[in-house]
């Protein structure tokens, strides 16, 4: 699709330059590099985590939640301090990889960085890989809990990607805010992307739950159906899970989102 039509379906302004965000998306090979480099050991993913970031050019902070883990959160100032956090777990079960749960997510928040860096911007944009999803959400509850009275109030959405890559992408309804989805159907339309809503509620939780519980609008965009299920927390969660086209559609789709909540959100 063109990118004025995407401007227009988008409701965007020729002058935010929209356009260098499609231009700027990393390229198939380098998406693909970082989500085999999560093929390493749980204790190495953190690490492995740390230097994608540092690629970008983004220092990160790490947020020790225990003696051996914590969370690694980049942070892309913007032009005020009302915030997106965008996140996604590095940890993983004992069964498998962990590439699809969740190493789709966490190792595409440097591409997602690196696409947005260059651009101006409104939002500050976080991105944060969680630890210890799989013991509880610790990470993210550690994160949540953390954060100031006045760092809350100034969240206007938290966007967790979980478990990517496995069909074209999807929205967990039931668990998202609805202003939240509807502007990521719009995006959807705009540059051609089917975009399904399916509920994951008696599969499981996710990190979306402690920015819920203080009050923040969430997104939890995923792509699990009930035939890829049982990949997860199985031998199976292996790099050859992930049909690559539709991740790399997911990519494309959640980085016009980003610039389109900036725009849309106050």
């Amino acid at each position: 699709m063109a990118v004025a039509a995407l401007l227009a379906g988008c409701g965007l302004a020729e002058n935010l330059q929209v356009d260098l965000v499609v231009e700027r998306l990393v390229k198939n090979r380098l998406v693909k590099n970082r989500l085999e480099s999560g093929a390493v050991g749980p204790r190495q993913r953190q690490t492995a985590i740390r230097n994608l970031f540092s690629e970008v050019g983004c220092s990160v902070e790490e947020q020790r939640i225990e003696k051996s883990s914590g969370n690694v959160i980049c942070t892309l100032p913007g032009e005020t301090s009302s915030t997106i956090v965008v996140g996604g777990h590095f940890d993983f079960a004992d069964l498998g990889k962990g590439i699809v749960d969740d190493w789709s997510g966490a190792s595409l928040l440097p591409s997602l960085y690196q696409a947005l860096k260059n651009r101006p911007h409104q939002h500050t944009y976080v991105f944060v890989a969680f630890a210890g999803e799989e013991r509880g959400l610790v990470g993210s509850s550690r994160y949540v809990k953390n954060l100031t009275t006045e760092q809350t109030a100034l969240i206007r959405a938290f966007v967790n990607l979980e478990c990517l890559g496995l069909s074209p992408v999807k929205v967990w309804v039931h668990r998202s805010t609805p202003d939240l989805v509807a502007r990521l159907s719009e995006v959807a339309r705009a540059i051609e992307i089917t975009l399904q809503g399916v509920n994951v509620d008696k599969v499981g939780d996710d990190d979306t739950h402690p920015f819920l519980s203080a009050h923040i609008p969430v997104i939890s965009i995923h792509s699990i159906t009930q035939d890829t299920l049982g990949i997860l927390h199985s031998v199976r969660d292996r790099v050859d899970a992930i049909h690559f086209a539709d991740y790399y559609t997911a990519y494309k789709l959640i980085a016009c989102y980003l610039v389109y909540l900036d725009v849309k959100t106050e």
